[in-house]
């Protein structure tokens, strides 16, 4: 056995480095899990972990060293805690702009008549909306196309600034609550044409059914609803790019400022 290998000092400096690189790794396993796409169950498992323990190994050489690296389990694993809460808040962030989007498609299948069609989402294994979930694809591939994930792995590092490793999660609650709902308003505002008009139908039928009662309104409303809505909704989605790349673009720095950055 050489000297090296019964270094002590050698074994302490290599079981710090173990240690960093492990809560490194849990603080991107949290961005993943919860990042659209990366995270869903279509992505095999073997994939995921690869990338995960790639992009902590190219980050950990800039990642600040804390002044004190855990050594004992139990605290090993509330750091790791901490930083899997971190992570999942970053990743959640674009989660959340997503939801507005598939929100607005739910709006959208109400108002048409599409509420009752339900089926299950491939990318969550839950119940979606017809429109909603077109709308979610589209935007996922957004995503993609921009180089969002790129810019989130850029704010995953500036993460380390402004929290740093063993200072536990500076969650900005506040901030929390605000984003939360300017982006349930975004969902109505990219929902508001097809409500409008649809709205404006209601208002002509009821008109026309008071007037002429010989019609039948029931056979008659209903297609004429989904036609009309679905007019309106393939001229919304031209704009759908245009609406959704400044929140996309704005998304890296909504998790830095949650974070308090």
């Amino acid at each position: 056995m050489t000297p090296t290998l019964t270094d002590s000092a050698m074994w302490a400096f290599t079981g710090a480095k173990a240690a960093l690189w492990v809560l490194v790794l849990t603080r991107i396993t949290g961005m993943l899990a919860a990042f659209p796409m990366l995270g869903s169950e279509q992505m095999p498992l073997q994939v995921r972990a690869a990338l995960g323990a790639m992009l902590a190994t190219v980050i950990l050489p800039v990642v600040p060293v804390p002044a004190a690296v855990p050594v004992g389990l139990p605290e090993l694993a509330g750091l790791m805690a901490s930083e899997l809460a971190i992570g999942l808040l970053l990743g959640t962030v674009v989660a959340w702009i997503l939801e507005a989007v598939a929100f607005a498609g739910t709006l959208m299948d109400t108002q048409m008549g599409f509420s009752f069609v339900q089926f299950i989402d491939p990318a969550s294994s839950q119940s979606a909306s017809v429109s909603g979930s077109l709308m979610m694809q589209i935007a996922v591939l957004l995503v993609f196309i921009t180089g969002l994930h790129h810019q989130m792995i850029l704010a995953l590092v500036d993460s380390y600034r402004v929290a740093p490793l063993g200072q536990g999660v500076p969650l900005n609650v506040l901030g929390l609550i605000s984003l939360l709902g300017q982006l349930l308003a975004k969902g109505f505002q990219l929902a508001f044409p097809v409500l409008a008009v649809l709205f404006l139908m209601d208002l002509v039928l009821g008109f026309s059914g008071k007037f002429m009662p010989q019609l039948q309104l029931l056979q008659l409303s209903f297609p004429l609803k989904i036609a009309v809505g679905m007019v309106v909704l393939g001229l919304l989605l031209r704009d759908l790019g245009p609406w959704l790349a400044p929140l996309l673009e704005k998304a890296p720095r909504l998790a830095l400022k949650l974070l308090g950055g």
